[in-house]
């Protein structure tokens, strides 16, 4: 496969995924309730970069939607030392789906599609050239 072809599809994958991530928020996440809920546990995983003592945790958290159940998920946000137990964290859920929960922060979410976004425009910049 040709460079200029492979460039094009990077240009048009990192479109999709920072348009994409900007609208889903815009259109569905931030109108989801939103609640606070109690981390309960860590799990943990080894780093994308495979070092032996690079591990990420994930929160596992507890909490109550708005018809009364209790329900537990994994937190969608890693750091490199274990959430501490009992933390009360913000969150949105999905009203018809409550167990498809998020802990990211707003500023999270849009830094998230920013940061393709201009990645895209950067690789758009060189196909265009």
């Amino acid at each position: 496969m040709a460079t200029d072809t492979l460039i094009l599809i990077a240009a048009i994958a990192l479109t999709a995924l920072g348009v994409g991530s900007f609208f889903h928020y815009f259109l569905w996440v931030r109108f989801w309730p939103s609640t606070s809920g109690k981390v309960v546990g860590n799990e943990s995983r080894q780093s994308a970069d495979r070092r032996p003592d690079a591990w990420s945790y994930y929160p596992r958290v507890q909490f109550i939607a708005a018809d009364g159940r209790t329900y537990e998920v994994r937190g969608d946000v890693g750091r490199r030392t274990e959430w501490p137990l009992g933390w009360i964290v913000p969150l949105r859920y999905r009203p018809d789906k409550p167990s498809h929960a998020s802990i990211a922060k707003d500023w999270q979410r849009l830094l998230f599609s920013v940061v393709f976004i201009a990645f895209a425009a950067a690789v758009w910049s060189v196909v265009l050239a």
